[in-house]
């Protein structure tokens, strides 16, 4: 690779880079050179020093001497690579014996420069380090875009069939209830055959319900949005849900939250929902608590949405949590855990979330780890 790469050498100056040195002069010298091609240079005295810089600040390439005291440089580095397998670290040391190398070499490192350093082979390093770093953003800047046309083909089949469904749906259902209704006036009030009827037409909230679950679903549903604070109905939506559960509910968010633009109605329906499913993993009662702050997506962050400003909004239960091979199939129309039974719509909540944060422009995402939990994230663009 030639150093003069113009792309890697811009590439490089968006970098955070960790230089740890013991030697106070060769430090201060490295520290002129190293700040004038990378972004933000974070310096350390030692390796245990460098191993806290590395927690606190995630820098993208390591640079690092071997003999240091408190920790050396490959235990050090032997650590990083433990939290962040795939960063690059560059070795600077003045010793060439083979049992460094070795152990350099098992520990995962494969960049060394050679005391006194040369510059220029310094430089070549760190270029080649970016080259590479670039290459993978790149990479998952495609998969990223994959991802994206992955979705919206899965959204734009799931909302042909929902709405073709939906509208055969209302039709049967009309003629049905018509047809009870016809029936009653031929039957005696109170009779077997009338009770018979009464009890179909009882079915017709319900089937209310899940007809405009299924508009919903086939983008077929339009309602009112309006530019405003959203946390008050989210609030609303949760402590409604939440009435006469033993439950601990909390929240923590800022009051200055920017407005966003919303359906009332349709978030009500998100986290009515997000907030039984939270309840159904806590049979015993538990905790909840609802946060939410300003985030900024960018090109590099491993989401499938635009770069911007968003809202994140979190839900987090101390339930029963999600095994991590039903966690990739919770928002999938008609997906349930629960036994089967006569609910109307099982299956359906967390795919309406989906759709309508999608509907939005933003992105709906679950963590959990089973018997600790789940964490549901929602993030929702903000008005730019």
């Amino acid at each position: 690779m030639k150093i003069n790469n113009r792309l890697d050498q811009n590439y490089l100056k968006t970098l955070t880079v960790l230089y740890v040195e013991d030697d106070v002069d060769t430090r201060k010298q490295f520290t002129e050179f190293l700040s004038r091609p990378v972004g933000t240079l974070i310096t350390a005295a030692d390796g245990a020093e460098g191993l806290e810089a590395f927690k606190r600040h995630s820098p993208d390439i390591v640079i690092t001497d071997i003999l240091m005291p408190l920790m050396d440089g490959l235990t050090m580095s032997q650590h990083i690579l433990k939290m962040a397998p795939s960063v690059p670290i560059i070795v600077l040391t003045a010793f060439e014996q083979t049992d460094y190398l070795m152990r350099a070499i098992s520990i995962g490192i494969d960049k060394y420069v050679t005391k006194p350093v040369n510059s220029y082979l310094l430089f070549e390093s760190m270029l080649e380090c970016a080259h590479r770093l670039r290459a993978e953003q790149q990479l998952k800047l495609q998969h990223h875009r994959e991802i994206r046309e992955a979705w919206s083909k899965h959204n734009e089949t799931v909302a042909i069939l929902t709405a073709g469904m939906a509208h055969d749906y209302n039709n049967l259902m009309q003629t049905i209830l018509g047809y009870a209704s016809l029936a009653k006036m031929s039957v005696e009030s109170g009779s077997e055959s009338s009770n018979y009827l009464n009890n179909i037409e009882k079915c017709a909230p319900q089937a209310h319900e899940l007809w405009l679950m299924l508009k919903v679903l086939g983008n077929d549903y339009v309602d009112n949005t309006q530019l405003g604070p959203v946390m008050p109905c989210i609030l609303r939506s949760i402590q409604h849900a939440l009435t006469g559960r033993s439950i601990d509910f909390n929240s923590d968010y800022p009051e200055n939250l920017p407005d966003i633009t919303f359906s009332e109605e349709q978030l009500q329906l998100v986290f009515t929902g997000l907030t039984a499913n939270a309840l159904d993993a806590m049979p015993e009662g538990g905790t909840l608590h609802l946060s939410a702050q300003v985030i900024t997506i960018s090109e590099q962050d491993s989401v499938p949405i635009k770069p911007g400003s968003y809202l994140q909004i979190s839900l987090a239960d101390s339930g029963v949590g999600i095994p991590p091979e039903v966690m990739a199939k919770i928002f999938d129309p008609y997906f349930s855990t629960k036994p089967r039974s006569t609910k109307r719509g099982m299956g359906l909540d967390l795919a309406l979330c989906r759709t309508i944060i999608m509907g939005y422009g933003g992105i709906i995402t679950a963590e959990s780890t089973p018997g600790s939990g789940t964490t549901i994230q929602i993030r929702l663009p903000i008005p730019g």
